[in-house]
């Protein structure tokens, strides 16, 4: 029969107990989870890549807010028309080098509204891969980003030219529990960052402004919790000019947040309506 501690001390004292001590057997600790320590010193450094220089950057989850018919999608999918052609962004800069546009949309269809849209945008189509169903066993399911992330990770790892850009119409459907609690919320967009991170491309995801907040920090008005806004590198803010110049309407584009870059900054269609 075994003795503890106590047992050992009634019996022999507190030499006893020095001897059990001294000749117990190491326990092995190095079976279950262990963390990596990464000396700063001894870390290559690197700069930021930007898609879109001051405004996208590569690796990175942006987001881009509006109001109904501010023209959300519109503009992201000019964008990744822009990445396509290596054209010309919003502020008249103009793409380094064409790339891979990888886009799913829970809210438009591809083939009568999302690729319409990307070829008035002046897209390369070779370069554009719409997000579609998951095959499985039991059949063909509609792709859902708060669990599919994964296999479309193996997905775009047979594509000729790996993604530069992920677009997410709606952003909020990635978290699969309640996207107002700041932890589900992380959770659920972890997979879609983490895929950004591996892949190295720009992650933009489309989100709404709560109804009722104007007048409250931009940041503040993205619909779920503050998590959102925590998250993000970069937040842009789209907005129809209520006070526009005679001729067509114009939509402003504000950059909103960055932790990369300048903040601040505004870009309009006035000189580049083909692309917004």
């Amino acid at each position: 029969m075994g003795r503890d501690a106590a047992d050992v001390l009634a019996c022999g004292g507190v030499e006893a107990l020095r001897r059990l001590i001294d000749t117990a057997p190491e326990i092995d600790d190095t079976s279950g989870p262990r963390v990596a320590l990464l000396a700063a010193d001894q870390l290559a450094l690197r700069p930021v890549t930007w898609l879109w220089p001051g405004w996208l950057p590569a690796g990175k989850l942006t987001l881009l807010a509006g109001a109904p018919g501010a023209g959300k999608t519109t503009l992201a999918l000019a964008l990744a028309a822009t990445l396509t052609a290596a054209g010309r962004w919003p502020d008249g800069s103009r793409c380094a080098a064409a790339g891979r546009a990888l886009i799913w949309s829970g809210e438009d269809d591809a083939a009568d509204t999302l690729v319409p849209r990307l070829l008035a945008a002046g897209a390369d189509l070779t370069r554009v891969s719409i997000v579609g169903d998951v095959i499985g066993a039991d059949g063909a399911r509609a792709f859902d980003p708060a669990r599919d992330v994964a296999a479309l990770l193996a997905a775009v790892e047979r594509l000729p030219e790996p993604p530069r850009l992920l677009l997410v119409d709606p952003i909020v459907s990635a978290v699969a529990g309640d996207s107002h609690k700041n932890a589900e919320t992380r959770r659920g967009l972890a997979p879609l960052v983490d895929f950004a991170q591996r892949t190295g491309c720009a992650l933009l995801g489309i989100t709404h402004l709560s109804k009722g907040t104007q007048g409250r920090d931009p940041l503040e008005r993205l619909t779920g919790s503050l998590a959102f806004g925590a998250l993000t590198r970069v937040a842009w803010a789209t907005a129809v000019d209520r006070d526009p110049e005679p001729g067509a309407p114009r939509r402003l584009l504000a950059r909103i947040k960055s932790n990369l870059g300048p903040d601040g900054g505004r870009s309009d269609t006035t000189s580049n309506p083909r692309s917004w």
